[in-house]
């Protein structure tokens, strides 16, 4: 993933404009992007299929991660009132990490 996204997401990114001072929503946005115009596009470099008509067939069979083990890593998370965020420049980010469900994937890859 590393790879995929210094060889291919960041020289993308370098052609983008982009706004004056971009939020994490604005490179979220841009991720998107990539995914529908360059990643679903492309030929996989092993099965040469299309990756956007693989992902489609292989996530019917994508299964919901089990409580057990979603408890075992959300339990002991600490949780960081807001108005403690010591960091100014992470403060003007303005968003903060979420955890998602596999089926909110399910729309970047339409």
């Amino acid at each position: 993933m590393i790879r995929e996204l210094k060889d291919s997401f960041l020289p993308w990114l370098s052609r983008q404009l982009l706004p004056p001072r971009p939020s994490l929503a604005d490179y979220d946005a841009l991720a998107q992007r990539w995914i529908q115009e360059v990643v679903l596009k492309r030929k996989h470099r092993t099965t040469k299929r299309v990756v956007g008509e693989a992902w489609l067939d292989e996530r019917l069979q994508l299964r919901a991660v089990p409580e057990r083990v979603l408890a075992k890593y959300t339990v002991n998370l600490p949780v960081v009132p807001w108005a403690m965020v010591a960091d100014r420049r992470q403060r003007q980010l303005g968003d903060v990490v979420q955890l998602r469900m596999l089926s909110d994937y399910d729309e970047v890859a339409r």
